[in-house]
């Protein structure tokens, strides 16, 4: 397939390496499946990719050493045994220094792609820190999914100026994530429950536990119904135990995690989506809940305000419970059907295959400048 023409590109199917430490597998078909879903839809636009990436999601010392180890070593393998345009490196720390050294064997250009929490990671002082760092500051394009983020890389991580950077998110799953009048049918959820949910880690960063603090007022003063928790996490004990210490056990329902063709029941049937991090590279879950008609509550945070406003939910400070509790407060009194056309119609100017063919564009300008 050839792609259209365009100043700097080339004729014929761009041959890119695409390594990521986060890939989906049997034991977990969420664990970078929006990366797995960026690669289709490259390859659906044409592009010929070859991928390198990490499944393994256990944690420690011995672990990280092995599959980092194995991720460097398949990628260096990769990198002699095929003949490539770019090498594309999903994450900065500490697939990053992996990228880099494949697109030093492949003679390539080194793309880097940057999606919240590595910008932090990538400041540590260990030995794949320095070489992510070294990566960075040697790429020939950085990509990163928000302003917010690319801002951040220059002010605190210090990305020379002289490496570009430009800002293409993931996009969503517009094929999965679509309104479904049926869903509080096939999940059994009576039609005049009030559900708040969330969805994502259950880690510190997500700040659920504010959310559950919030939400347990708004029960008390019979304001909601159901709080659905999709996810797991280091803190799911603690926060069951929170719930039950603030006698809505009855009120919360912890589901664990869940494939996205499950999720989506769930994005469908929930009166007010929250997600109340205190950090957020740009929050693609809020696209996939407004891509269900369903308005959002989100901290001001990361690149969250550039695809969340007041015409699609509310944007709180956070931490703070008692906006929190309001702006949820707000949003499932007021009925969701007051924000559903805008919210599908923010959603869909960020769709996974317009994303991809603007990251593909980058490549091939990229890949044309530097002569094939």
């Amino acid at each position: 397939m050839t792609h259209a023409a365009s100043e700097g590109a080339h004729a014929g199917p761009l041959r890119i390496l695409l390594i990521s430490n986060m890939w989906p597998s049997a034991g977990s078909s969420v664990f970078g499946s929006f990366v797995a879903r960026q690669v289709a839809e490259l390859e659906r636009a044409g592009a010929d990719v070859t991928v390198v990436a990490n499944t393994v999601q256990r944690r420690g010392a011995v672990s990280a050493l092995a599959k980092y180890v194995s991720l460097d070593r398949r990628a260096r393998t990769a990198a002699r045994a095929g003949t490539f345009d770019v090498v594309v490196g999903h994450f900065l720390y500490p697939t990053a220094a992996f990228a880099r050294t494949a697109a030093r064997i492949a003679r390539v250009p080194l793309v880097l792609v940057s999606h919240g929490t590595d910008a932090r990671s990538v400041q540590r002082s260990d030995f794949l820190g320095r070489a992510s760092r070294r990566a960075l500051e040697g790429a020939d394009l950085v990509v990163t999914v928000s302003n917010a983020l690319r801002e951040t890389l220059r002010t605190e991580v210090d990305v020379p100026v002289c490496v570009p950077i430009e800002v293409v998110n993931m996009g969503f799953d517009a094929d999965r994530f679509r309104p479904d009048a049926n869903a509080r049918k096939t999940l059994g959820v009576p039609d005049d429950e009030r559900v708040v949910l969330y969805a994502g880690n259950l880690e510190p960063v997500k700040r659920v536990e504010v959310l559950i603090s919030a939400f347990a007022r708004l029960v008390r003063e019979g304001r909601a119904d159901r709080l659905i928790i999709v996810g797991g996490g280091s803190l799911r004990e603690s926060l069951g135990q929170l719930v039950t210490d603030a006698d809505i056990a009855g009120s919360v329902t912890f589901v664990g995690q869940l494939p996205q063709e499950d999720l989506v029941h769930w994005m469908n049937a929930a009166d007010a989506f929250v997600l109340p991090s205190r950090s957020e590279g740009l929050g693609t879950v809020l696209l996939e809940a407004m891509a269900c008609g369903t308005p959002c509550v989100a901290s001001r945070v990361g690149g969250v305000p550039e695809v969340l406003d007041e015409s699609c939910g509310r944007l709180v400070p956070s931490g703070d419970e008692d906006a929190l509790r309001d702006a949820i407060d707000d949003i499932v009194s007021s009925g969701k059907h007051r924000y559903r056309d805008a919210c599908l119609a923010r959603a869909a100017q960020h769709t996974s295959a317009a994303k991809a063919r603007e990251f593909l564009a980058h490549l091939e300008r990229l890949v044309g400048g530097h002569g094939r």
